[in-house]
C-alpha cells in the first residue's frame, strides 16, 4: 500500500487538511498517484465519502475517512487524528461493508446508503414490490427506498425508517410518502430483511428516477423490474480503533 490519492471536500478547512496529511504520508515513503491508488482519502463529510465511493467503485482501494464536515457519521477520523491514521496504516485493522446492488436493464449500479426510485415530476404514481420473487405490495405515492445498515441513519430514519447497528448485514425497505384511503393501502412501516432477501420493483406507471447515494438514473413509465439487493462487493475501510459507535450516535442525533 504505498500509492494514495485524496479527495477534498472543497473549504480551506478540508484543503489544509489534506496538504498536512500528504506531508507525513510522504515522509513515511507513500506515493501519491491519480490513477489506480492503493489507498483512497477522503476529507470532509459523508457527502465526500459517498461521492468517493462512487468514483472508485470498479476498483478496490482502501479508504481512508476523515471527518472535516458537518456530522462526519461515515468517517473512522477527525481531523486531529492524522498521526493515528499513520500508526494505523503501519498495522491496519480493515472493516469491510457490503454495498447495494442495483439492476435496471443493462445497467448495473452499487450504492454504500441507499437506492431510492423517486416520481420524476413529484407525482404521485405507482409502484409494485416484490421479496424473493413473492408478491408483497403495491405501492401509490412518492416512491420506496432500499437501505443498508450503514444508511439507515440517512434518509431512511428521515422517513421513518428503523436505524440498524452498522455492524449488521441486512436491507431495509421504506415506502416514501405512501397514500392511504379507502382505494390504496401498504404496510406503511420499515421492513427490515434478512441480508439475502432480493427486492424487485415493478410495473412503474410514471416517469422516475433511481438514485443511488450521489448519482441517478432517469426513465420513463416502464413495466421493467429494478432488483436491488445486498451485493458480494465490498468496499475496504481503515478502521479506527478508538472510534465509539454509540457515542458518535449520540452526538449525531441528540443535542
Amino acid at each position: 500500500m504505498k500509492f494514495f490519492k485524496t479527495i477534498v471536500k472543497g473549504n480551506e478547512p478540508s484543503i489544509e487538511i489534506e496538504k498536512e496529511l500528504v506531508n507525513k504520508l510522504k515522509k513515511e515513503g507513500f506515493i501519491y498517484r491519480e490513477t489506480n491508488p492503493d489507498l483512497v482519502i477522503s476529507i470532509g463529510g459523508d457527502g465526500t465519502f459517498l461521492r468517493t465511493v462512487q468514483d472508485f467503485v470498479d476498483e478496490d482501494p482502501l479508504y481512508i475517512t476523515i471527518n472535516k464536515g458537518n456530522l462526519g457519521y461515515l468517517c473512522e477520523y477527525e481531523a486531529n487524528e492524522l498521526d493515528l491514521i499513520i500508526k494505523d496504516l503501519k498495522n491496519p485493522t480493515i472493516k469491510k461493508i457490503s454495498l447495494l446492488e442495483g439492476h435496471f436493464l443493462d445497467n448495473i449500479f452499487f450504492a454504500l446508503n441507499e437506492i431510492r426510485v423517486e416520481s420524476l415530476r413529484g407525482n404521485s404514481f405507482k409502484l409494485d414490490v416484490a421479496i424473493n420473487g413473492t408478491f408483497l405490495e403495491s405501492i401509490r405515492g412518492d416512491g420506496c427506498l432500499v437501505s443498508t445498515s450503514i444508511g439507515s441513519s440517512g434518509l431512511a430514519k428521515s422517513l421513518g425508517g428503523s436505524l440498524v447497528d452498522n455492524e449488521i448485514e441486512m436491507i431495509e425497505f421504506v415506502e416514501k410518502a405512501p397514500i392511504e384511503n379507502r382505494t390504496y393501502k401498504s404496510i406503511r412501516t420499515p421492513f427490515v430483511l434478512a441480508k439475502d432477501k432480493v427486492i424487485q420493483i415493478s410495473n412503474i406507471s410514471d416517469d422516475f428516477s433511481i438514485i443511488y447515494d450521489c448519482k441517478y438514473i432517469e426513465h420513463s413509465q416502464t413495466n421493467e423490474p429494478i432488483t436491488i439487493k445486498l451485493s458480494d462487493k465490498k468496499i475496504r475501510v481503515l478502521k479506527n480503533e478508538n472510534s465509539n459507535y454509540i457515542l458518535k450516535t449520540r452526538r449525531t442525533f441528540l443535542p
